[in-house]
């Protein structure tokens, strides 16, 4: 079908709906009474300037729907059964009545960004989103017309529960190149990305009340995540080294649950050096806690080499690792995946079914093809090179344009922090920096409580290097209007 023809159906079916509306509102406003008969079809159609079968499809719904009767030989009439009072068409009405219940408010009032923006993603400088101008969209078609040629007939139900087989060994097999973490596939679960994962295992793992450890500033979507099944947070500072394991024994010695990003801390970028990853895991299996890895973006490491994952030091099975394809790929895909002990697979499975059957197959299997064509590692390797040439050109220009903000160097992650000098107006620089069209985040908004910092947060990998010159321009616009100094 060409796209003309396919514009021709839906102005069809628009025509179709417009004229069994117009009859159904006539019904239920009496102004065609039961037992009346409406026009014969070519002459209602002749009235209209619309095709026959446009007004035929339309009386088929009225009757289907119970509006009217057709009689052959006589027309169609409006049905007796219609009560003497039809009710109008249903329309929305504003109430002052709150609808939601407690838990509903608490639930909607948790933050899952640092800023809400009507296109996330979408402009110069957005943190933690992949360039989509990279994704390798031909790639992605072969694959997804190959999984459509062969199409099993259980790719068009609903998904495995854990996910397909054959991308969980993909899984298995990347993590064990990449990142050294030797997984059994069964011990695998795919999943809607990593925010899915932790939400369900905070269900499963914690206690209304419980307190939680989290990163101070930290990932805001991921404490939202444990905020929403009931834990009470414990803000344990996280520096350039991440997080501080000796803080939160002294914080919270009783902790039931730790969410932590050991390759990268948001936003600071923080990698957890050796002897503080060895400091959890032992704090952990000593009090019985569980730790929650997000590795989301391990694969961007700009400095040194990358650090073994704590699921592949944890002895004690305390360690649930998440990972996604969000950074690598695209967020749009929604796929992700989660390693955990075996005791803790079955109740994940059931958790997450209420309220999702887990990601599209026929997503699995094209990703499935994608990894096992070995395509996924060069995808990787080109990504990396470009972000680094972007990281690169953003942090140069900001150096030679915006005396106002200095940039924080993170060694590995897809954003950076700007910090801004201490009797500055943050809220003020980042509303100057959004109304710029700069989609930058308020430090202010990874802290829990008040912020040690002022800054912006910032991503690179969506912004070119063409472009870099220009973003650092309007943010000295930005940082101009409000700051007091310059930082040194």
């Amino acid at each position: 079908m060409s796209m003309g023809q396919f514009d021709h159906v839906l102005l069809d079916q628009s025509r179709q709906q417009a004229v069994f509306e117009q009859l159904r509102q006539g019904i239920l406003s009496g102004a065609l009474p039961a037992g009346s008969r409406l026009p014969p079809t070519r002459r209602l159609a002749e009235e209209l300037g619309v095709a026959r079968q446009t007004v035929v499809i339309a009386y088929e719904r009225l009757a289907a729907e119970g509006y009217t009767d057709a009689r052959i030989g006589s027309g169609t009439f409006v049905s007796n059964d219609l009560p003497d009072a039809a009710p109008d068409a249903a329309t929305p009405v504003d109430s002052d009545i709150e609808p939601l219940s407690r838990r509903g408010r608490f639930l909607s009032g948790i933050p899952l960004a640092a800023v809400s923006s009507p296109q996330p993603g979408l402009g110069l400088l957005a943190p933690g989103v992949p360039a989509s101008d990279l994704f390798p969209a031909t790639a992605w078609a072969s694959c997804a017309a190959r999984v459509l040629r062969a199409m099993p007939p259980g790719l068009a139900g609903y998904p495995e529960a854990q996910g397909l087989p054959g991308l969980r060994q993909q899984i298995a097999a990347h993590l064990a190149a990449t990142r050294g973490l030797i997984v059994d596939p069964d011990r695998i679960v795919v999943t809607s990305g990593t925010q899915q994962a932790l939400r369900v295992a905070a269900d499963l793992l914690i206690d209304p009340g419980d307190p939680a450890w989290v990163e101070n500033p930290g990932y805001i979507a991921g404490r939202g995540a444990l905020l929403a099944a009931g834990a009470r947070l414990v803000a344990v500072p996280s520096d350039t080294d991440g997080i501080d394991v000796a803080a939160g024994i002294a914080l919270a010695p009783d902790a039931k649950l730790v969410l932590v990003a050991p390759s990268h801390a948001t936003p600071l970028g923080g990698a957890l050096p050796v002897g503080r990853r060895l400091a959890l895991l032992d704090w952990a299996a000593r009090t019985q806690a569980w730790i929650l890895e997000d590795d989301a973006d391990t694969e961007y490491r700009w400095e040194g080499r990358p650090l073994p994952p704590l699921a592949s030091l944890d002895r004690a099975g305390r360690v649930i690792y998440c990972g996604t394809f969000s950074k690598t790929l695209a967020p749009a895909l929604r796929l992700g995946f989660a390693v955990m002990p075996q005791r803790l697979i079955q109740p994940f499975l059931r958790a997450r079914g209420l309220s999702d059957r887990g990601p599209a197959a026929f997503s699995q299997a094209v990703l499935e093809a994608f990894m096992a064509q070995g395509l996924l590692g060069p995808h990787v390797r080109r990504m990396r090179t470009e972000y680094a040439r972007r990281r690169t050109a953003l942090i140069t220009a900001i150096k030679a344009n915006c005396p106002n903000l200095r940039p924080v160097v993170a060694p590995g992650g897809l954003h950076m922090v700007g910090l801004l000098a201490e009797d500055c107006d943050e809220r003020a620089v980042w509303a100057a920096a959004r109304a710029r069209g700069l989609l930058v985040a308020p430090l202010a908004s990874y802290f829990l409580g008040s912020p040690r910092l002022k800054g912006l947060v910032m991503g690179f990998a969506g912004t070119p290097v063409a472009r870099a010159g220009e973003a650092a321009r309007l943010l000295a616009q930005a940082t101009g209007l409000h700051a007091a100094q310059s930082i040194d």
